[in-house]
């Protein structure tokens, strides 16, 4: 993401978004002919360029660029959301597809407009997944919308040596035996105990792993209550139960299911985080607004940034590279305008290792006082 954001070309990089979504569009008609008319208007404003040299290099680049955007909007092929990147000086282009859909956008600027794909890669997070029975357990991986299996454990059943016959107190004087049905049901328990001890230890292992922010867990009440508590205490805020019973889905079904679930676990997320933000700048360890994030950011302080990717942030660039919002230029008198400090904004995140999240209507909700601009600062 750094690689691409950083990116540029002189005669600009087109980036096409295209919700490939066959279960609504089988043939991608309506689809194809949404991005022509979109590609179509591009061509048109860039007609209408003054600069003659211009005009004729960037028309003639998006004429011989338009076959392979056009293979974007193809029925048959694998991902609901498709995404290009391509230079149109060059013969550079990047491909990009997952299985949740994207908005339709074919936009062109001076390096890649990537808000978009930092929006599915921020929703799009691995989560991890147990659905458990009383003689099994998946334990899978969503991300992105694919679902993948990574481990299907089963429960052991061991024959018991011996089981005592009678009843409680039906012995001899003194000796009391434990009837069949109690001896096979504390038997289960153990196993089932040792079952389940073993499922959250592999599920700990694979978040810690593979970077688990969330888990969720489903199965019949009586084993989802059990299993829950026995993950350890570092794990335990990120683990969620689902009150659907998910043994019987099928993959397509289950894949669905999550991606339902993850929808809206995500929303919740944003509401959280956007609340953190503002009750952190009250305590000096969050910033909100544009001067504040701009500043947080020069200084490397900034831990995770939010914006709302429907406002444009504007502001100006010093010559040192410092970033300032809005009509601001610090010490350095050389500032230079800059129409697309949101790029700049996340650049500079991704250069300092801060943690990215856009949240769409934030600057018309919660942070609305601070245009939708905020962050959580290290110190």
């Amino acid at each position: 993401m750094r690689e691409l954001s950083q990116r540029s070309d002189a005669l600009g990089v087109l980036s096409v978004y295209v919700n490939a979504d066959q279960r609504h569009d089988p043939n991608l008609q309506a689809t194809g002919i949404d991005l022509r008319n979109r590609y179509r208007e591009l061509q048109r404003r860039v007609s209408q360029d003054a600069d003659a040299d211009k005009r004729r290099n960037v028309g003639a680049a998006l004429e011989r660029l338009w076959p392979q955007i056009e293979t974007l909007a193809v029925a048959g092929k694998s991902g609901r959301g498709r995404i290009a990147f391509a230079a149109l000086g060059s013969d550079w282009i990047m491909r990009l597809e997952s299985q949740m859909p994207v908005g339709n956008r074919v936009v062109l600027d001076s390096g890649p407009f990537i808000h978009p794909l930092l929006e599915l890669l921020d929703e799009g997070r691995r989560a991890g997944v147990v659905v458990v029975s009383g003689d099994a357990a998946r334990l899978l991986e969503w991300r992105l919308g694919s679902l993948r299996e990574l481990s299907r454990l089963a429960q052991e059943y061991i024959e018991a040596p011996h089981e005592r016959a009678g009843q409680i107190g039906g012995g001899p004087a003194g000796q009391f035996n434990t009837p069949v049905r109690e001896q096979r049901q504390a038997r289960e328990r153990d196993r089932s105990q040792r079952f389940l001890d073993q499922v959250t230890h592999v599920a700990a292992e694979l978040s810690r792993e593979r970077g688990w922010e969330r888990i969720l867990v489903s199965g019949e009440e009586r084993w989802t209550q059990t299993i829950v508590p026995k993950f350890p205490q570092d794990l335990r805020d990120r683990v969620f139960v689902d009150p659907r019973i998910l043994n019987g889905f099928d993959d397509a079904e289950l894949a669905a299911a999550i991606t339902e679930w993850v929808h809206a676990q995500h929303k919740e997320r944003e509401s959280h985080l956007l609340a953190q933000v503002r009750a952190a700048a009250g305590t000096g360890l969050g910033a909100l607004g544009l001067s504040e994030v701009a500043a947080a950011l020069n200084a490397g302080r900034v831990a995770h940034l939010v914006y709302d990717p429907e406002v444009r942030y504007v502001g100006t660039v010093g010559r040192d590279g410092a970033l300032y919002g809005g009509d601001e230029r610090g010490t350095s008198p050389e500032a230079t305008p800059e129409p697309r400090l949101t790029e700049r904004l996340v650049e500079r995140a991704l250069q300092t290792g801060a943690r990215i999240s856009p949240v769409e209507g934030a600057a018309g909700g919660t942070l609305g006082e601070a245009a939708g601009v905020g962050a959580l600062l290290r110190w």
